[in-house]
């Protein structure tokens, strides 16, 4: 049953991380740093296999978790994740696939016109989600 700690590249991830390290540790299981990425756009003059971009996506998401939590003080044991697709499903899943003892996220203030427009990758699993969901605020130090 890790910790989920979902990121993405903005410096909100910092923050994520060490709540879901401190989680972590103190429930004494692993942590789990999770970044989904988005498919390019296919080249058809290139060829284009739906199932070899797929995977190179996810190695390049797991590779820019890593990147992201290498850069964490004190942060030593993790397992860098990578992803495909919907943010909010493929944590989800992913989750729900780990048995994950909670969902690590960044909270950020939106505008309600925002919220409805752009929707929210936090709000989505807050809302969805069927494990306890941290929500961090951001702390700029």
């Amino acid at each position: 049953m890790p910790i989920v700690a979902a990121i993405d590249q903005s410096e909100r991830a910092e923050s994520v991380i060490k709540q879901a390290k401190q989680l972590a540790d103190d429930a004494d299981v692993d942590l789990h740093v999770v970044h989904v990425g988005e498919a390019g756009v296919p080249r058809p003059e290139h060829g284009y296999d739906v199932d070899s971009e797929k995977t190179i996506t996810r190695q390049q998401a797991a590779q820019m978790a890593r990147n992201i939590a290498e850069d964490i003080e004190g942060l030593q044991e993790f397992e860098p994740v990578g992803l495909e697709g919907n943010p909010a499903a493929e944590i989800l899943e992913y989750s729900t696939t780990q048995d994950a003892e909670y969902i690590v996220v960044s909270a950020r203030k939106r505008s309600p016109v925002g919220q409805v427009i752009f929707g929210s990758v936090t709000q989505s699993l807050l809302l969805t989600a069927d494990r306890p969901v941290v929500a961090v605020p951001h702390s700029p130090e």
